[in-house]
């Protein structure tokens, strides 16, 4: 259960009101539309809608009915509710912010008349309770039928007149919200679902709010209708003194004018049956179910908890909501007092247009749908951000801009991308986008960003690499880690903002090395062996973007992208008979480790050194700086073993051999030496 219904379940079980069942739920959108009053236009006021998703301009019982999802707990009711959205009204520089609605709840109740029957909604009724323009409470039921409830869960204000259920705002604040409430008539004509004045098809009971006998003229009686929207004022303060605190998106500073719009679409028949009159019906033992519509069988395989968002189009205006605004949507100056509602010179909607509420998403992307985390990490490794900027729009832009093809939205405010899905992850196997993809986005309540370890996915084919062509002999070796002491390719080293796979290889490759090895977007490292305590890394590691190529991945921080040329040079070539390797050694102090015979070559080769060394009969041949021979029948003071990685050059006649290093040389022994050659 999502913390919104918790909050709207706490709310619903501290009410007195008793019912057949009600239907706690967020709100679908906030917008200047009422497609009973003001169809086809563009409303005077600013609602607070909940209900099937197919709000719009205009409506009919069958265009509610084709509502692809609804607020509701029920999903078999594509009902709209709405009503004014309430604002805080700052005295100090005259602007106005919306006031944040927890959600609200449509109570079914039992009203019965004397003959005990009660109807479920004729298909496509249409009402409207309470009057934007009242000023005054006059007794008579419609006037009973707004009323405000002060929310205070710590403190008992029984007795106090002051924190009385009332018709209009209270003098104080409510520091637990403020519930404004509504209560429609119930007695229908029995022929029409609407009326001109949207009203008069309707009527009340002999007691009003209170029940009672519907009249002759309006004999049906249906299931009473009643709303609670609970405002988060205790957000705002409370402006003591003669300015008003409170106002309605009509410019009402009373409360008097509160009111209520309801269009039914709830169907008619399900499989033969009304759903709706059977829950009136069955669900009326000991006043109802209440909220638990789980204790009422004839809902419980329709329940439904899935985030639900509008399908049509919003105004384009700003609302205020979350900051302030000069003046309220519409032609509604602040109205304080009891004359006549004030106007604005000249005012006119002409250039007030509509507009798509969810943000636009990059051509080439289209959406795939909600996908399950990673078991093992990250299912996108690439760039990431997190703030209370994402939308999908700007995650999937975030994306686009380093060349990535995937990118998801998780948790409402996080953004993820990437080339592929990792760590366990799949972009075929889908979850329940309404269920497991169900937060809204930080920057957007009309679209959803993922949930709880699950991604909103994005795709676009065009962005993936084509298939690599490397140089001919090299390979992809994945990702492995740095040395521990030091760089895993230690011999040669370039930066560039320009790097990419093929820069690097090209680099290592002229130089003679075996490895190549991309680190941090732009580092590129060359060696022919891999130092001591480098190791193979999870590919999840290696993913940043190189610099000059977004589209492929050159390393991380201390991990490396390995291309290996299976061609390079190989520590065993073919010696003479009698001739074995004898390993890496020093250069020996103040002098040549072997100092009795030398020469330079280009064509420098294992044998070409031994076939100098031994004709002229010398027990140790080594090669060094890969073009240099030594000869030599000990190893001068101070020449010692090193670590076979040290003699990592390419010999300059074979580029498949190792000829030594900086002060370091790849030595052979002739085994059959006696001394006497």
């Amino acid at each position: 259960m999502s913390a919104l219904l918790l909050v709207l379940k706490f709310l619903l079980d501290a009410s007195a009101v008793q019912a057949y069942f009600v239907l706690s739920q967020p709100i679908l959108e906030t917008t200047r539309l009422d497609p009973i009053v003001s169809p086809g236009q563009i409303s005077g006021h600013v609602h607070v809608i909940a209900g099937g998703s197919n709000f719009n301009r205009s409506m009919t019982y069958e265009s509610a009915r084709q509502s692809q999802c609804t607020t509701a707990p029920m999903s078999l009711d594509l009902s709209n509710y709405w009503v004014p959205q309430l604002y805080y009204y700052s005295p100090s520089n005259q602007t106005y912010q919306a006031i944040p609605v927890y959600g609200m709840n449509a109570y079914y109740l039992p009203r019965a008349g004397s003959d005990g029957k009660v109807s479920a909604f004729p298909n496509g009724l249409q009402m409207v309770q309470g009057n934007p323009n009242r000023r005054t409470y006059d007794g008579t039921a419609d006037s009973a039928s707004i009323t405000y409830v002060c929310l205070d869960y710590n403190n008992n204000h029984q007795g106090d007149p002051a924190w009385y259920e009332r018709n209009n705002f209270f003098e104080h604040n409510c520091p637990d919200g403020l519930r404004a409430q509504v209560f429609f008539r119930s007695c229908w004509d029995g022929v029409h679902v609407t009326s001109p004045d949207h009203v008069s098809h309707m009527a009340w009971p002999s007691g009003g709010v209170n029940g009672g006998d519907c009249p002759a003229s309006h004999p049906v009686r249906l299931v009473s209708l009643f709303y609670e929207f609970i405002f988060a004022v205790q957000n705002f303060p409370f402006n003591n003194g003669s300015d008003p605190t409170w106002v309605w998106a009509n410019g009402d500073t009373t409360g008097y004018g509160f009111h209520g719009d309801f269009l039914s679409g709830w169907p008619e028949l399900i499989n033969g049956t009304n759903i709706l009159q059977q829950a009136i019906d069955g669900c009326n033992a000991n006043n109802g179910v209440g909220g638990e519509l789980n204790n009422c069988p004839p809902f419980v395989p329709y329940l439904n908890s899935s985030l639900c968002l509008p399908e049509n189009p919003l105004v384009n205006e700003d609302i205020g909501m979350g900051h302030y605004i000069s003046r309220l949507p519409g032609d509604n100056p602040i109205w304080i007092g009891n004359g006549t509602k004030p106007t604005y010179a000249n005012y006119t909607d002409a250039n007030t247009t509509v507009g798509n509420p969810q943000s636009v998403i990059p051509a080439g992307y289209s959406f795939v749908g909600c996908v399950a985390e990673g078991t093992s990490g990250r299912a996108l490794t690439g760039a990431s951000y997190t703030g209370s900027n994402v939308t999908r729009g700007a995650c999937v832009a975030f994306c686009e801009s380093y060349g990535y093809p995937l990118a998801g939205m998780e948790y409402g405010s996080q953004c993820y991308c990437d080339y592929q899905m990792r760590n366990g992850a799949s972009n075929t196997t889908l979850l329940d986008n309404d269920e497991k993809c169900d937060m809204k986005c930080a920057n957007n309540a009309y679209e959803s960003c993922g949930g709880p370890n699950a991604l909103t996915l994005f795709n676009n084919p065009s962005l993936y690499p084509a298939a690599e062509v490397l140089p001919a002999g090299w390979v992809n070796s994945g990702c492995v880690t740095e040395a521990i002491n030091g760089r895993a390719l230690a011999s040669y080293s370039i930066s560039s903002s320009s790097m990419n796979h093929s820069m690097c290889i090209a680099a290592c490759s002229s130089q003679g090395y075996k490895y190549a090895g991309v680190e941090y977007a732009s580092q590129c490292f060359c060696g022919n062996i891999l130092s001591t305590g480098s190791v193979n890394a999870s590919s999840t590691d290696c993913n940043m973007a190189c610099s000059g190529n977004s589209r492929q991945l050159c390393g991380g921080p201390d991990r490396l992208t390995l291309f290996t040329n299976t061609k390079a040079p190989s520590s065993t070539p073919v010696l003479p008979t009698g001739w074995t390797a004898n390993g890496c050694w020093t250069e020996a102090n103040n002098m040549r480790a072997l100092a009795n015979y030398s020469y330079a070559s280009n064509n420098m080769t294992a044998q070409n050194c031994i076939a100098a060394c031994s004709s002229r009969g010398y027990k140790y041949a080594g090669a060094e700086y890969a073009s240099q021979c030594y000869c030599g029948n000990v190893f001068q003071s101070g020449s010692v073993q090193a670590a076979t990685s040290d003699c990592n050059m390419a010999c300059t006649g074979a580029s498949a051999q190792f000829c030594g290093g900086p002060n370091r040389l790849t030595t052979w022994v002739n085994q059959t030496w006696t001394g006497d050659q």
